[in-house]
């Protein structure tokens, strides 16, 4: 295998140096291992037998043991565990607490009995919780049913506790949970917790706790706290985590030294404490809900996982409309009896919950069977499941029961939205809640004239700081203000604020704004005998009523359908447009009943297939198409984006990277940083030539872990101290790699998904060499742009690392190195300076400007003469100069214009934005330097509002054309003209990836239906975002007419030609991009 480079740091044993050939075929430098093996595993053993093993020492525990226990689950199920369940396995014998976020079907709960039965066959002690005493006694009977084919022959230590259980029997099981100190397999539900949590409190700490259903579980926040000492952690940790995260939150707000030294002494206790832990805690849940307490915060700072977020998975929706032709009811009851049960009707929060009743008493009337769902009643999702309830009816409302609260992948089938989705907020003339003013605010900014706007963004930040405000204080507030008394400190505050607020809306709140919120917002906005009704689509709540049709299932995701029944075109519109913000591939089609025949056949027979799984008819067929994979990228603000494109992910810590967790299709993917590069040319002079050798004929360059001083910034590659100031506080990125490492061995596959270019190439080719040792089925992924589209079509086309790509990366480095290095030490002998530097791009550059000024410096002779009408000729090296200033000075100097004439001409649009004319342009309009454009497009990027930044390509993809489409329908269909400006290669011009103009950007991010997850934008970042919206929409755009003058012009027998537009016919691209200049006419 051919040596390109060689990494001073990464042999997985000794982490020592080794070639990336050997990285790839052994994982072990030869002096750790002279010869050669397999793979990782075999190495490892053979260095374990020369008593040499060292860093692998962990890895292959986890190997071997993962193998016993493979052999158990086989030997207990008569199968091997899926790829879900060798991932979780690994994970907890890592001794990783975390949480398992995945569908009915996959075998969680069979995978945490198994191990708790592995385990305790190794003496050690393990409970299991579940929600209820029939799942508790289910558990119980398979335990001992599997202990018996595993041949454990010690069952009276498995032990179950349950309310179904007698009352003698009750209290002998829990005499011997109380005297039993040794090896346990305990089972019983939450219920346990809160009863007899105490008991446990004083017994040793359990090794393994499994919750079988965290929601439940979280009911109880105290079970929060018992948890945490079922590990063995003191109660005294809670305390310190509790102070630290107080802590933390004042220094975001405000930095101080005595603040920060607090800070890291609380830090230090912390970790102290969580040393003390000995067991692991696993949760499981097909979704996790749940509002985030102090306790829970408590909860992850100390176990490093996040608990109690809901987490959406990927809708697979058919998303259908049908306009109403009369009475919306009537055709709700026609789409139902024709497609039959298993339906949910929704019906818009803006009518109340009596229309929803109304609705379900018209569908009885109609032979339906339907419960109006309010809340969770014991028997009714039961009853629903099996048929018994054909309809259930809710409001259609983000915070609906029947929008959240519900998973039922095998009875669900299809959604009906009685009238579109739209929630009402009504606002008193005398409003003191600052979060109705909020939202009103946020919705009217974009018809506010600019000098209001800037007002009312004022007001609107200001209300952010007092959100949310407890009913308590806002009456206080109420209270006070119409008694004149002026509150002090945050009250006050909050006071004046909301007083700042209403004023305002008194004030422009005129009859003529309220015809521009008609006309212009896709909101209305009614006056009403309290004050106002402000009227809404209710985009989120329309995603997660119809995402209850489309679930997670060891399949993939299911298919659902949703048919909208359009009662108000406007909200329509508005609905249509807000859903394209949040979810780009979202298309609506008009309801056929053929179609959606076909469509249905698809539906049912993944129903079906989901029974069988249930009923456990389907296991062998379907164990590994869920999988878990790990997906590597450099920024954390691009992770945290990917993540959030599809739900609400979970974090957990592992070293210093922190993991975002998410399914994407039939994918659980944990997404992480690696931070930028890891690794650099290292500088020591005795290595080569500046971190150069020559190996076997080639020049192979050496790299080192990247290290950066926390004292003064600088980064280097390596040894301690830093090179510039001999702090030796530094951040080694080592600890990235063996994280990362340690990552991958719990995932089966490995996406590395680094940015789309030579630089993103040579961070693949590092990670793919330090990881496949550890995991041999490592994917490149390339995406342009940070779109779910963009993600399931890079997903489609996994490919290996390009190594030309790298190889070029790797030229241009050592070209760098050579030259910089060089060039830099015959300034520093020529100049006394060492700060001065050179380099293989600056060097040539530099060059050129100084050639350009001395060619600029070079006299020429120019005259520029304004004529009458107002416009400028210029004659450059007219041939009688001293005549010509003669004339001048005599006031004798005539301009001929002759030759007069009019055309009329066609100007296309310029092409999209590639890097070097959007940075000509940054710096034009907006005055960005280079490296300020470059870093707010990252920004951009990474955001997910543009493709990716760094391209010479002006090419359009069809998904550009359609976002450009989309857009122009809404503004100015007529101007839509399609253009795809194709060059060769794989690259796209830098284009928006929704089709929001800024105004619209910047009112969705106000609203909170577009959030940005990982950074703040700034006006910066909202300008250059314009700048390349408006050049993109201009390309696809229709050209512009022009009337163009033409003349020639004389001066003492020296003539030029002039060319002016001084009429604009037809505006086309111009009303997007202006570049033309208009002249009066001669």
């Amino acid at each position: 295998m051919e040596v390109r480079a060689i990494y001073s740091f990464a042999c997985s044993n000794c982490g020592g140096e080794i070639t990336d050939a050997r990285l790839m075929e052994v994982g072990v430098c030869e002096r750790c291992l002279a010869g050669e093996a397999e793979n990782l595993l075999e190495a490892s053993k053979i260095l374990k037998s020369l008593g040499k093993l060292r860093k692998l020492r962990e890895y292959l525990r986890i190997q071997l043991e993962y193998e016993s226990f493979r052999k158990t689950f086989e030997k207990a199920l008569g199968f091997e565990p899926w790829a879900l369940q060798e991932v979780w396995a690994k994970r907890i014998l890592s001794g990783d607490n975390f949480a398992i976020v995945a569908p009915t079907g996959v075998g969680k709960t069979v995978l945490g009995l198994i191990m708790a039965l592995h385990l305790y066959k190794r003496g050690k002690r393990c409970y299991l919780i579940t929600p209820s005493s029939i799942l508790a006694q289910q558990l119980y009977e398979k335990a001992l049913s599997y202990a018996k084919r595993l041949g454990i022959r010690s069952l009276e230590n498995i032990m179950a506790y349950h309310a179904g259980l007698p009352k003698a029997e009750r209290e002998k099981t829990l005499s011997r949970i109380a005297d039993e100190a040794g090896r346990l397999l305990l089972i019983t539900t939450d219920r346990f917790l809160v009863d007899h949590g105490d008991l446990l409190m004083e017994a040793d700490p359990f090794d393994y706790v499994f919750v079988d259903d965290v929601d439940s579980f979280l009911k109880s926040p105290k079970n929060i706290d018992k948890a945490i000492s079922l590990l063995g952690l003191r109660p005294e940790a809670a305390d310190l985590a509790l102070k630290l995260i107080e802590v933390r939150i004042k220094l975001a707000k405000a930095s101080s030294k005595d603040l920060a030294e607090e800070y890291e002494r609380l830090a230090e206790s912390v970790e102290k404490e969580k040393r003390r832990r000995k067991g692991i805690l696993v949760v499981a849940g097909a979704t996790i809900r749940g509002r985030k307490t102090r306790r829970m915060m408590v909860f992850e700072e100390l176990l490093d996982f996040e608990v109690g977020r809901f987490q959406e998975f990927v809708r697979n929706v058919e998303d259908l409309y049908l306009r109403a032709e009369g009475d919306p009811v009537r055709e709700a009851v026609k789409l139902i009896k024709r497609h039959g049960g298993g339906c949910l009707v929704f019906t818009p929060h803006a009518l109340g919950r009596s229309y929803a009743e109304q609705v379900a008493k018209r569908l009885e009337e109609e032979g339906l069977k339907v419960y109006v769902y309010r809340k969770m009643e014991t028997d009714i999702l039961q009853r629903f499941s099996e048929g018994e309830i054909d309809v259930m009816v809710g409001l259609a409302a983000s915070r609906s029961p029947l929008t959240r609260g519900i998973d039922l992948p095998a009875r669900i089938r299809y959604a009906i939205f009685v009238g579109v989705p739209r929630r009402e907020i009504e606002i008193e003339k005398e409003e003191y809640n600052p979060t109705k003013l909020l939202i009103l605010l946020a919705n009217i900014l974009p018809i506010l004239d600019e000098k209001t706007r800037r007002r009312s963004e004022a007001i609107i930040a200001r209300l952010r700081k007092i959100i949310p405000l407890g009913r308590d204080l806002i009456e206080k507030i109420r209270k006070a203000s119409s008694e004149g008394i002026k509150l002090e400190g945050f009250e006050g505050y909050a006071q004046e604020t909301i007083l700042a607020a209403r004023r305002f809306v008194e004030e422009a709140l005129e009859r003529k704004l309220l015809e521009q919120v008609e006309a212009r917002l896709d909101v209305t906005l009614k006056p009403s005998e309290k004050g106002f009704t402000l009227i809404m689509p209710d985009a989120i709540g329309y995603i997660q009523a119809s995402g209850r049709t489309s679930r997670l299932y060891p399949y993939g995701i299911t298919r659902g359908m949703s048919i909208v029944i359009v009662d108000d075109e406007k909200a329509f519109k508005g609905l249509l447009s807000r859903l394209k913000a949040q979810l780009e591939e979202l298309d609506f089609e008009p309801y056929d009943p053929k179609n959606a025949e076909l469509i249905f056949r698809q539906i049912d027979e993944e129903r079906r297939l989901i029974r069988e799984i249930q009923a456990g008819k389907a296991e062998l067929r379907v164990k590994n198409l869920v999988r878990a994979a790990l997906m590597l990228v450099e920024s954390p603000t691009k992770a945290k984006t990917i993540a959030y494109l599809f739900g609400r992910p979970f974090r957990r810590r592992v070293g210093p990277l922190t993991v975002y967790e998410a399914a994407i299709g039939g994918v659980i993917v944990g997404v992480t940083a690696t931070q930028g590069h890891l690794t650099d040319l290292i500088t020591g002079e005795e290595r080569g030539i500046y971190g150069v050798e020559r190996l076997n004929g080639r020049f192979v360059p050496v790299y080192g872990v990247i290290k950066r001083c926390y004292n003064c910034g600088e980064q280097w590659a390596d040894g301690v101290p830093c090179p510039s100031c001999g702090s030796e506080d530094v951040f080694d990125k080592i600890e990235i790699v063996e994280a990362i490492r340690r990552l991958a061995q719990q995932y089966n596959e490995v996406y590395i998904a680094t940015d789309p270019d030579a630089e993103g190439e040579k961070i693949a080719y590092d990670l793919e060499h330090l990881i496949r040792p550890f995991n041999q089925n490592v994917y490149r992924l390339e995406f342009h742009e940070v779109t779910r589209r963009a993600l399931r079509e890079a997903l489609r086309k996994k490919r290996s690392v390009d190594v030309h790509l790298v190889e070029a990366q790797l030229l241009r480095r050592i070209e760098d190195r050579w030259i910089g290095f060089e060039l830099s030490r015959k300034l520093w002998e020529r100049f006394g300076s060492r700060w001065l530097s050179a380099g293989r791009v600056q060097t040539p550059v530099l060059g050129w400007i100084v050639r350009a000024t001395n060619d600029y410096r070079k006299k020429r002779n120019l005259i520029r003469l304004k004529l009458d009408e107002g416009f400028i000729v210029e004659l450059l090296e007219p041939k009688n100069l001293d005549e010509i200033l003669k004339a001048w000075e005599e006031k004798k100097l005539k301009a001929v214009v002759k030759d007069l004439r009019e055309e009329e001409r066609m100007v296309n649009p310029p092409p999209p934005y590639t890097t070097d004319s959007m940075l000509r342009d940054a710096f034009m309009y907006l005055r960005l330097t280079a490296a300020d454009a470059m870093k707010i497009a990252q920004d951009l990027f990474e955001a997910g509002l543009i493709t990716y930044h760094r391209t010479d390509a002006t090419t359009v993809s069809q998904v550009g054309i359609g976002i450009a489409k989309e857009y122009l329908s809404q503004v100015s269909p007529e101007q839509f003209t399609p253009r795809t400006y194709r060059v060769e290669g794989a690259h796209e011009c830098i284009r928006p990836v929704k089709p929001l103009d800024v105004e619209k950007l910047r009112y969705y991010i106000r609203i909170g239906l577009l959030t940005i997850p990982a950074r703040r934008l700034t006006e910066a970042h909202f300008r250059l975002y314009d700048l390349i919206f408006r050049r993109f929409i201009a390309s696809q755009s229709k050209p512009a007419r022009i009337l163009t003058q033409r003349f020639g012009v004389e001066v003492m027998g020296n003539e030029i030609e002039v060319s002016r537009d001084v009429e604009v016919r037809e505006k086309g691209f111009l009303e997007f991009f202006p570049t033309i200049r208009i002249a009066g006419r001669v």
